[in-house]
């Protein structure tokens, strides 16, 4: 973002978290005049990136749309390990909303939204994305609890019990985000409007660099650490684990579950590795940052935005339950629930198995109201209902 002494045709850093929405976006930098050409006024290198940022907006938001209806409307969805696949899909949902913020201010160079806004931006793209990494950290320690102390855990491993650990995990947030919610403001510029955060001077260290360090720890390198721990553990025990113990079933569906969540994880990595990488170079960089670098920070942080749309893509891919839940979702199955009519209990079996610790009565209940029950299907998603 720019800093207060930045003016709006320099090309500036001043080591914010998000997405150098000022630099980049707002007070006209652009990319070496040899990677450029004009259209209507308006950059290539503008135009290519708008178009990726609203597709990634569309697509990611629809995606998240279909998990968040399926595992909230079909019984059968709601899982330990879905409950925080919801909770994901959230957290994706509220960032990617924060995209058209970006579209608008890359398109007009300046902030039009106002002082609120521009704090809800702020919180939207800050808040929700450590929401999403501390998610895939519970989910990492669940994964371990359900296969290396399936019943101990089994008291702790309860859909209600996951919802507590969501808001815990939207508060804890809350609370790591607290400085860029307090200091997000709009700054006017020899008429350019900014959406940036305003640290406070006089400070012996950098607050801009000592935030991004403090986010790093506490929103990657820690959370990915534990990460780490949990599934070396994980794999370990599913490799020591002979048949006496446990049946050849129970071991396959643990597989398939942590393979999903695992898959999940190392996509976030991958796409949010590259963003921190370069930011961490950018805090040895003097405030004026080369040409090439605004080129590749906006192409690192298109990679970590469209980690929200490949989630989605992930769990119709990897989970067979998630597959037909989104196949239902568009075409009415007449008089059954999604899994009903499956052999087995697969990966995302809610009520018994590995996934879920509740009592097989519980399971029946619900499958003999499932079986029960009348769907009405219209057309458009969203649209069928379930009438009980």
């Amino acid at each position: 973002m720019a800093t207060a002494d930045c003016r709006p045709d320099d090309v500036c850093y001043d080591g914010n978290l998000t997405l150098f929405v000022n630099v980049s976006l707002t007070n006209g930098t652009e990319p070496d005049d040899g990677l450029l050409m004009s259209a209507g006024g308006i950059q290539i290198w503008t135009i290519v990136f708008t178009t990726f940022y609203a597709l990634i907006c569309t697509v990611g938001t629809f995606g998240n749309g279909l998990v968040i209806l399926v595992v909230a409307r079909y019984a059968k969805m709601k899982t330990v390990t879905n409950m925080y696949i919801l909770n994901l899909a959230v957290a994706d949902l509220c960032f990617l909303v924060g995209l058209p913020f970006l579209i608008v201010t890359a398109i007009m160079r300046r902030w039009l939204f106002g002082y609120i806004m521009c704090k809800v931006f702020y919180i939207l793209t800050s808040m929700n994305w450590f929401t999403s990494v501390f998610t895939l950290t519970v989910m990492s320690a669940d994964r371990y609890l359900a296969v290396c102390h399936p019943v101990r855990s089994m008291r702790f491993r309860t859909p209600l019990f996951s919802r507590i650990v969501c808001v815990c995990v939207w508060f804890g947030s809350f609370l790591v985000m607290l400085p860029i919610i307090l200091y997000a403001t709009t700054i006017e510029q020899e008429g350019h409007v900014s959406c940036t955060i305003q640290w406070p001077g006089g400070q012996a260290i950098s607050p801009d660099k000592a935030f991004i360090w403090y986010a790093l720890l506490l929103g990657f390198a820690i959370p990915v650490a534990l990460i780490i721990v949990f599934y070396a553990l994980v794999v370990l025990r599913l490799k020591t684990v002979g048949p006496k113990k446990k049946s050849k079933e129970k071991k396959r569906t643990h597989r398939k579950v942590t393979k999903m969540v695992l898959t999940i994880i190392a996509v976030y990595v991958i796409c949010w590795l590259p963003y921190w990488v370069f930011q961490i170079t950018l805090t040895f960089l003097d405030a004026d940052v080369p040409q090439w670098s605004i080129m590749m920070f906006q192409i690192f942080t298109l990679l970590s935005y469209a980690n929200s749309l490949l989630n989605p893509l992930l769990y119709a891919f990897l989970s067979d339950n998630f597959r037909k839940s989104f196949i239902k979702a568009f075409h009415c199955a007449n008089k059954r629930e999604i899994g009903v009519d499956s052999p087995k209990r697969g990966v995302d079996s809610p009520k018994t198995g590995v996934d879920s610790p509740e009592s097989s009565v519980d399971s029946l209940k619900a499958d003999l109201s499932e079986r029960g029950q009348l769907v009405t299907c219209l057309n458009t998603i969203g649209a069928n209902s379930v009438l009980y």
